[in-house]
């Protein structure tokens, strides 16, 4: 799902006295008139109108509109006349019909549906129906019939057999749905009789749910063992475990373990659980017996194993390291040359090197088979768990290390053959090894190559082998940039231009397959050259559409009238996976009509919130159902959603149903009143409880709102302001834990500890005070018993996980190197960049990671902090890239010591890193005119490579750099942390004796952060073509001072026009170039544009200029993400009712009464700093 809000995850904290708010009490209008269903023909009414009993059924919006759009020869309307039967409606037509039009079918009409036309009516997610709508029908279909219609879908999914994927069309909902009813259908046969019956559900793993797993958990016998091991045996073959939630497979897992009992622990049991071991833990694997792991290991148990608990591989390891059973010293090496011995670990194998001492000892075939083993291990396929995401562990980069020794001790000498067959190892060859490449065998290997995840700079050298090896002196053809794949990403902007027009659209596939590793300025090179012609023709045959959001706004403004005619013609499917920015997705405004056609997909997004207005009563819940899971959107229309579900849509609160929640979309539900979801019947309050923790949007309300659903949460367990919380407890509250208070952590049991641990790593990342802190640290004392550090186990590291800065040095340094080892992976989920960002806010942030950084150091090279203190340790750079984020933990010294080589090699790792200190930066910088050249020396590569190391660059450094490169310019500039002077030098060494008007757009976009060295004149002579192609990415820029952003207005005004023509997605897409509106300007600003200033604009405006622009009747148009995003200097520079509508435009009238304070702390509001966050996120 798409995240459409970047904002509100802090709020800034300050000494000076708060604010205190006002309660304030608004009328609440009386709704306004809701479109009613189009009318329908009286002799077509009358004719129809006896197979609903009445004509009731024919004023609801969808049936009407259904009915009106069906041509007159239309078998659907010949049935409902009674001149046709029913059974003869073809199943394609009749899976247009909407679900309304079947619930209000009379008995004698609705018993003569066929298997076969549900089966089709369930399959089209376009026909309107709902779950309430579902749960209606099903009551009214026979238990023989719904066991047709499965057989059919499931004859139809498993066709390839049981063996092969299943492929159905069913969305999760419907499979969950499907999967309930034939449950609770089945509620009372006997353990044998459900175990044999669960093959009728075989298709739909996505239906195998948590809360569906409960239910057949508590059919006639608790934990049946019968229906346990069908689970697992259905559910192991044809991917079916890839497709359930992590949730599902845990609890699938804990269902066998239950039904188990205290046989458990056997070969036979344990033996019939791959890959279902999500449920085992690092601690039951410790307390398995030696002799057990070596059976199943016999078995070949680990051959279908997806994902072993963090640090189960090397517990294994252990244990079979230390039994009598496994061979010793040569004799073991012996054994692991036996490839099958190897390919019998499965994803353990990366271990072998730590049981035998140096990986080299091994045989070649041994080591390849090795490779291959742990590369082939996953049994999911790439995304579907969390373990297919996971790049290489550090030991199978060891492997590919020692696979390059053995096969590439001279490189130059290396054949394409050889280099085939180091497929998945090539990415470890350092960039010395890549410059000594052949050329014709890096031609002869360029499909192996071209799949490799090579840094920028490693695959920019390969390209020139490459071209060297097939003599390509000029432009590339399409098909060469064919066999680069995924190395076309890396192609410069310059080698870009080069290629035909031509060539560019017929390479449009493969630099589609490569765009997420590609710069913006690569992206906006590809779109200009790929446009040729009518851009709705090229977006109907696909030569633009993956570059569609590279495309500059008023290109696509200028077509806005064909876009609606097109769509008024129904051809709109083509606008549904198009890659959008906000503005762009200003074209979900010209769609409106054609809700809820699931065919709109993102181009909906855009809608304003006036679109609910067109919506009717009777099938706003389905709509607005269809939107929330097409498109993300912000807090206006979700809070516009939520209010008209409260007071329109549902009657009552006090006796919701299941159905009912059902019906309200997840991504609306977090935005609805906490009281009226506390109102709730006391049986429903659980569900939920959960609904609101599992919606993706949770965390995008203000902290208040997710106090208050927490705060319903533990009313519901009847533990709102006392009582232990136990572990099903604090399963119940999910990511609510996020949002409670301090005080419910105290309240934590030892049994909760491990899922609230567990659960706070999904929280946002933001400054912790020091009182939540010591509950985290007191919750993970009660998960270990307050055990010693030196008793910490792998569990307990993994159930903190990121959180482990929170605990004391002392406790942190004592913890066993071991134990941290097997948890490396933890620290490439830090988002260095935002909590930089938060750091440079707020430097009492408290985000500290020091010793935990020192600690994994220690734990991957040996060196102690101690010892680091004592003598300065020398590290490689595999060493380095092996620390991954912690690598900005070395010190000075420690950097300054490593040798030129290795410095040399690693200085695109290095200069993609960020969290350095000054000092740290500036040794790095000397260290590059020491062991590399001097700045006025380095090569246009090396300055790519220097990334965020530029920023420690004097601006005499940065006047002699070359920069001729803009994607080395890129690479360097896209990074904070320079000066207005660092800039001036840059953009001035940049622009030499040329002159601005020449600048492209592709080159405005890749000088990025350089921008902010322009003079206001300078920016006034920027062409406006160039500057209507770049605003977008301008726009996102904040390191331009009060005069530069009043010269991008006036660059704005001039390229586009007055700002009082500018369109609501222009205002969008100008982004920060907005700050420079003056006072009259902002004044002049309509209710349409007011909404779609972007909050990063809305925090660089001027604070006099914000206080006296902005009338209260426009700051009542913020949206929450805008008003949050005002800063402490614009708030406390309001007037009294500017204020209190900044407040409600924020927290809105649910919860402004209770909302915490502004502090009194100058400078730019949190959000304001996320704003930059995000964008320099999505930039490195």
């Amino acid at each position: 799902m798409r995240s459409a809000v970047l904002f509100g995850l802090l709020i800034a904290t300050g000494l000076v006295a708060a604010v205190p708010r006002v309660k304030r009490q608004s009328a609440v209008p009386a709704p306004p008139a809701r479109p009613t269903a189009p009318p329908i023909d009286d002799s077509l009414k009358t004719g129809i109108s006896d197979a609903f009993g009445d004509a009731s059924a024919l004023t609801h919006s969808s049936a009407a509109k259904f009915i009106n759009n069906q041509p007159n020869d239309s078998s659907i309307i010949q049935a409902l006349k009674g001149e046709i039967d029913i059974t003869q409606i073809t199943g394609q037509d009749f899976a247009k019909m909407p679900g309304v039009l079947l619930t209000k079918l009379v008995d004698e009409q609705f018993e003569q549906i066929t298997a076969e036309q549900i089966d089709a009516w369930l399959r089209n997610p376009k026909n309107g129906y709902d779950f309430q709508q579902l749960d209606q029908l099903s009551t009214r279909v026979s238990e023989e019939k719904f066991g047709q219609v499965l057989t059919r879908m499931k004859n139809a999914a498993e066709a390839g057999g049981a063996d092969a994927r299943p492929n159905t069309p069913l969305s999760a909902g419907v499979q969950d749905f499907l999967v309930r009813k034939f449950v609770e259908s089945n509620v009372n046969d006997t353990c044998a009789e459900m175990a044999g019956k669960l093959q009728a559900v075989s298709f739909m793993p996505q239906g195998l749910t948590v809360e569906n797993l409960d239910r057949l958990r508590e059919n006639s016998q608790q934990n049946c063992p019968q229906v346990a091991n069908a689970v697992l045996t259905i559910n192991k073959r044809g991917g079916r475990y890839c497709k359930m939630s992590a949730g599902a497979r845990e609890e699938a897992c804990d269902f066998a373990r239950s039904a188990a009992g205290d046989d458990w622990g056997t070969v036979e049991n344990l033996g019939r659980l791959p890959p279902f071991v999500d449920c085992l833990t690092a601690q039951d694997l410790e307390s398995a017996d030696t002799d057990t792991l070596i059976d199943l290991y016999d078995d070949g148990f680990f051959l279908n194993v997806d994902s072993l608990p963090e640090g189960g591989s090397d517990i294994i390891r252990r244990k079979l390291d230390a039994s009598d059973r496994m061979p010793k010293g040569a004799d073991l090496i012996t054994f692991f040359n036996n490839v099958t011995m190897v390919e019998k670990l499965g994803p353990v194998a990366a271990t072998i090197g730590d049981m035998i001492g140096d990986l080299s000892q091994l045989e070649l075939p041994a080591m390849r088979k090795m490779k291959e083993t742990i590369s082939g291990s996953r049994v999911c396929m790439a995304g579907e768990t969390e373990a297919s995401l996971k790049g290489r562990s550090k030991e199978e980069k060891e492997l590919d290390r020692t696979l390059l020794q053995a096969e590439m001790s001279d490189p130059a000498a290396v054949t394409a053959e050889t280099l085939n067959s180091l497929v998945g190892s090539l990415a470890e060859m350092a960039p010395s090894e890549i410059e000594n490449l052949n050329p014709a065998a890096v031609v002869g290997a360029i499909s192996t190559l071209a799949d490799e995840d090579f840094s920028f700079g490693e695959a920019r050298a390969l390209i020139e082998k490459y071209k060297s090896g097939a003599s390509v002196s000029g432009a590339l053809s399409a098909a060469q940039v064919a066999s680069l794949g995924k190395l076309a990403a890396n192609l410069p902007v310059d080698e870009l231009d080069q290629m035909s027009d031509a060539d560019i659209r017929s390479s449009i596939s493969t630099f589609a397959s490569a765009k997420a590793e590609m710069s913006p300025a690569q992206a906006k090179k590809i779109a200009k050259k790929a446009r040729n012609g009518n851009l709705l023709d090229q977006l109907d045959n696909g030569e633009i559409s993956d570059f569609f959001d590279a495309l500059p706004l008023n290109e696509i403004e200028s077509i806005a009238d064909d876009i609606a005619a097109d769509v008024a013609n129904g051809n709109y499917s083509k606008y549904s996976s198009l890659p959008m920015t906000d503005a762009q997705d200003k074209i979900g405004s010209l769609l409106p009509s054609f809700l809820p056609d699931s065919e709109l997909g993102n181009a909906i997004a855009g809608a304003g919130d006036d679109v609910l207005d067109l919506i009717s009563n009777d099938n706003f819940a389905e709509v607005i159902g269809a939107m929330t899971e097409q498109a993300d959107f912000g807090s206006k229309m979700n809070r516009k959603m939520a209010e008209r579900m409260e007071t329109e849509i549902i009657t009552s609160f006090d006796s919701m149903t299941q159905t009912v929640l059902d019906t309200i979309p997840a991504d609306v539900i977090p935005d609805m009143s906490t009281a009226n979801l506390d109102a709730v019947p006391s049986g429903l309050c659980e569900a939920v409880a959960q609904k609101v923790a599992g919606s993706d949007r949770l965390f995008e309300t203000q902290e208040i709102r997710q106090q208050k659903h927490a705060t319903n949460a533990l009313k519901c367990l009847g533990k709102e302001t006392s009582g232990d919380l136990g572990e099903s407890d604090v399963t119940s509250l999910g990511n609510l834990i996020c949002g409670a208070e301090d005080a419910v952590l105290g309240r934590v049991d030892a049994s909760g500890a491990r899922t609230a641990l567990e659960n706070l790593q999904n929280c946002p990342t933001k400054c912790l005070s020091e009182d939540r802190k010591t509950k985290i640290r007191e919750v993970f004392g009660k998960m270990t018993a307050d055990a010693e550090p030196a008793q910490i186990d792998v569990d307990s590291i993994a159930a903190i996980g990121l959180n482990a800065y929170v605990l004391p040095d002392a406790t942190i340094e004592g913890i066993p190197n071991t134990v941290v080892a097997e948890v490396l992976s933890m620290v490439d989920s830090i988002d260095v960049v935002k909590e930089e960002v938060l750091e440079q806010m707020d430097s009492s942030c408290g985000i500290d990671r020091t010793a935990m950084f020192n600690k994994i150091v220690e734990a991957t090279t040996g060196s102690s902090s101690a010892r680091r203190k004592r003598s300065t340790t020398v590290y490689t750079c595999t060493q380095v890239q092996d620390l991954g984020n912690a690598a900005v933990s070395l010190t000075e010294a420690e950097l300054g010591a490593m040798t030129a080589a290795e410095f040399t090699n690693c200085l695109e790792t290095l200069g993609g890193l960020t969290g350095w200190s000054t000092g740290q930066l500036e040794t790095m910088r000397d260290k590059v005119f020491s062991d590399i050249a001097a700045a006025g020396s380095l090569t246009t590569d090396q300055v790519f490579k220097l990334g965020k190391i530029a920023t420690a660059f004097s601006t005499s450094h940065l006047s002699a750099l070359d920069l001729s490169d803009i994607d080395a310019v890129y690479n360097i500039a896209r990074h904070s942390g320079y000066s207005a002077a660092q800039t001036e030098a840059a953009f001035t060494r940049y622009l030499g004796s040329s002159a601005v008007s020449g600048i492209t757009s592709e080159h405005l976009v890749g000088l990025s952060n350089f921008l902010g060295g322009m003079t206001a004149a300078q920016i006034g002579q920027i062409s406006n073509a160039a500057f209507l192609d770049s605003v977008a990415d301008i726009g996102n820029l904040t390191g331009f001072s009060s005069d530069q952003f009043t010269a991008l207005k006036d660059k704005a005004i001039s390229a586009s026009g007055a700002v009082s023509t500018w369109s609501a997605a222009t205002v969008q897409n100008i982004g920060t170039v907005a700050a420079g509106l003056s006072e009259a300007e902002l004044t002049a600003l309509t209710d349409a544009q007011v909404p779609q200033l972007t909050p990063g604009a809305i925090g660089l405006i001027p604070t006099s200029t914000f206080a006296n622009g902005f009338s209260v009747a426009q700051i009542n148009l913020l949206s929450m993400e805008q008003a949050q995003a005002v800063t402490n200097d614009q708030y406390f520079a309001l007037s009294t009712e500017q204020k209190n509508a900044v407040d409600l435009a924020q927290y809105g009238s649910d919860d402004v009464s209770d909302a915490p304070p502004r502090s009194g702390v100058s400078g730019v509001h949190a959000c304001v700093m996320l704003v930059f966050s995000a964008v320099l996120i999505r930039l490195l």
